[in-house]
């Protein structure tokens, strides 16, 4: 089941960098940030798990048959993270504007929560880095590897 190439494990893989990258923020949170609540501590927690296992399932398409291009991980990780952080952003725009403006300062360049963007795409930049690089990428990953007992 765990053999490589595998979606079983790019999913894991994306899970666990997720869970892990969320846990580091839920502990830097607090200092930056000391009004923000347990309930969106979870909500960041539970919406990068999401985010990694997406990108550990998108995997499998390593080519695009609409337009006929490959979409190689550094492409389709970085693709992924930011659209589904330029979605959040969008819902959450006042409370994550008052977040950035607390941790960087008023009137900084910082301050903007279209960095949250960037930073999605740096998470998923990283995290189809080490899903295609440990449990691989493609057809490869959903043809046999997992089926075999």
């Amino acid at each position: 089941m765990f053999k490589n190439p595998s979606i079983i494990m790019r999913i894991t893989y994306g899970k666990t960098i997720g869970l892990i990258f969320a846990g580091s923020g839920i502990l830097i949170f607090p200092y930056f940030y000391p009004d923000i609540g347990w309930i969106t501590q979870l909500a960041f927690v539970l919406y990068y798990i999401m985010i990694g296992a997406f990108v550990g399932m998108m995997g499998v398409l390593n080519y695009h048959p609409l337009i006929k291009m490959p979409l190689p991980w550094w492409f389709r990780g970085p693709w992924i993270g930011g659209w589904m952080n330029l979605v959040l952003m969008m819902f959450i725009y006042d409370e994550l504007s008052t977040m950035q403006t607390q941790f960087f300062g008023a009137g900084t360049i910082l301050a903007s929560p279209w960095w949250f963007v960037v930073e999605g795409a740096l998470f998923g930049l990283f995290t189809d880095f080490i899903c295609t690089r440990y449990a691989g990428e493609g057809v490869a990953c959903v043809t046999n590897a997992d089926l075999n007992p």
